[in-house]
Order: structure tokens, then sequence, then C-alpha cells
């Protein structure tokens, strides 16, 4: 059995954000259709806000106090509660730990759970979260090796085990399918893209692959919409990037990558990308740097909305988006 890393006083931060650390707006329920998003600030600091299910933002940001140093920011909604997982530092030389923080659909936050990892921190450098089943599982990437532990939901964690992998990985992510796990890779030379599927009862299939025909694929972001995966990529070509988007359908069948902006607009430069599921339809964030986070969905239908712009997003990045 996996220990607890660290346990928190969930009183503390309850208590702190009803007093007013974070903007009263902060606290209105979450709703069927809205759709949580995060970042990190000034390279410290974590914020969130909310889209609502009418289309419009909450603003201004809500600043989730005593957070420094976050990195690897990663979300997920597991029953109308966001989990929110990051790693952070202290200390000279740096000291590393992981912060889990879940936010419940009456606004309120608190300090949860973590499995501990034996593996120094330092050594991680990406993680992801996903919902499998109504348990939060944790994936995290120390050079080509990808370890997984799940919550067993009372508090308690499976140990931690490595997932089978094969070859060098570039980037990963990883989406629930009701108690199974789907995890995407890209190869690190940015011609692939695989999915390994992990089974409820905890087996692991082979990959299956598709050519990225975007340029280099420097970062993937998954989610699971009905029956189908949807894949989106960030792509590299010389000095510019864009972004891509394929379906891995319930049979196993690719579709090509396509060009989002050629369907949903430009947006002023690309970073990163992060994507979730809400009502049937998949919603992508845009970091593109100093311009700000943009936001756009791909209905059920094929079509795009346009790109519009996040308010007040300027300066965040690491985002990371949630729905259900």
């Amino acid at each position: 059995m996996a220990h607890l890393a660290r346990l928190f006083v969930p009183l503390a931060l309850t208590a702190t954000m009803a007093v007013g650390a974070v903007p009263s707006a902060q606290a209105a329920p979450a709703a069927v259709g809205d759709v949580q998003m995060m970042g990190v600030a000034g390279g410290s600091q974590v914020w969130h806000t909310i889209r609502y299910a009418d289309g419009n933002w909450q603003v201004p940001w809500g600043v989730l106090p005593n957070t420094v140093y976050a990195t690897m920011l990663s979300t997920v909604m597991i029953d109308n509660v966001e989990h929110a997982v990051w790693r952070t530092q202290s200390g000279h030389p740096y000291q590393y730990s992981y912060v889990h923080i879940i936010r419940y659909g009456n606004g309120t936050w608190e300090y949860a759970d973590l499995p501990y990892d034996p593996v120094d921190g330092g050594l991680t450098d990406a993680q992801a979260v996903a919902d499998i089943g109504g348990r939060l599982a944790i994936v995290r990437k120390q050079g080509n090796t990808l370890r997984l532990a799940v919550s067993r939901g009372d508090g308690t964690w499976n140990d931690w085990e490595t997932v089978p992998t094969t070859g060098d990985i570039g980037s990963f992510a990883v989406s629930g399918n009701g108690s199974a796990l789907r995890l995407a890779v890209s190869t690190a030379d940015g011609v692939q893209v695989g999915v390994y599927d992990r089974s409820a009862q905890g087996t692991w299939s082979a990959p299956n692959w598709t050519p990225f025909n975007g340029g280099t694929a420097t970062q993937v972001a998954i989610t699971e919409v009905g029956s189908d995966l949807q894949v989106a990529a960030v792509a590299q070509n010389g000095a510019s990037a864009s972004i891509w988007h394929s379906i891995l359908h319930s049979n196993g069948h690719w579709d090509q990558f396509g060009y989002v902006e050629g369907a949903a607009g430009t947006v002023p430069g690309v970073v990163s990308v992060a994507m979730t599921a809400s009502r049937g339809t998949m919603q992508l964030a845009v970091y593109t740097g100093a311009f700000g986070i943009y936001h756009t969905i791909r209905y059920s239908n094929g079509t795009w909305q346009r790109f519009g712009e996040v308010p007040d997003s300027e300066g965040i990045a690491n985002v990371s988006i949630a729905g259900e």
C-alpha cells in the first residue's frame, strides 16, 4: 500500500477563502456545462476562472492563496468536484513536493491527499491527472518512464506502477474512459502519436500508432468525448507553431490530423494546449504566451466555434481546463 505524502488540514484553506482571499464570485457553484480553467501566473501563483454554460467567463480570475512556485499543473473534474495537482518547491537547494487541492460544487476549496512518491520530485518533468471510474489517477514522467498511481477513493492509493511504453517519449496526456485509462504519447522525434489503453482490471494494450502529418508534434492533449478519443497536438514547423486535431474512433481507426486554425480561426501564437469534454463537446484552450489564452469548442457535428480570447488571461501560463 502506498502511504500518503501529505494530508493538509482542510479547514484552514476553506476558511481563508471564505473570508475573501479569493474574489466572492469565485464561490459560485459549478453547474452542468460549466468548465473550470486554472493556470499559473508569474511562474508562481495558481489562478482560477470558470466558463459558464451560457458562454460567459467569470471575471476577475481568483487567486488561490499561499501558492508559490507552482509548475506541472493538471486538473480534472470528478463528480462535479475539480481536482488540481501541481508541483511546488522550497528551500536552497530546492526541495520538491506536490499539492492536491479540490474545489467542490458549492465553490469551496480543500487540500486533499496524494500518494507517497519514492522518486525525487526534481526528476519528474511532467505530470497529468484523469478520472477513471470516479477515482483520481496521476501519471508522472521521468525521461522515458511513465508511472501511474490510482486513488482507492478512501484516502489510500494503489502502489505506483510503470506504464509499459516503448521507445523515446516526447510528451504525453491522459484521459478517463469509464473505469479505463487512455494514455497518449508523442514520439521524441514528433513524427508519431500513439495511444495505450489500461483496462479497469489493470492490463495494458499495445499502442495504437498513427503518423503525425502536421509537422513535429511537441505536445499532445486528449479527452474522451462519447466513445471516441479526441487528440490535439502542437506542431512545430521551423519557427512557427500550430494546432492540429484528430480522433481515435472506438473501432481503432484514426482520422488524419487536421489543421485547427483553418476551421476555428487563427491565434496570435501557440505555446501549449489543454482540452476537456463537456456536454458532448470538446473544449480546447490555447496558451499563446504574451497574448493570453484562447478558447474554442468542437461540437458533436464536427464544426468549430471561432477562437475567442479568455478575459484577463495575459500572463497566465501552464493552463489546464476541466469539465464534465
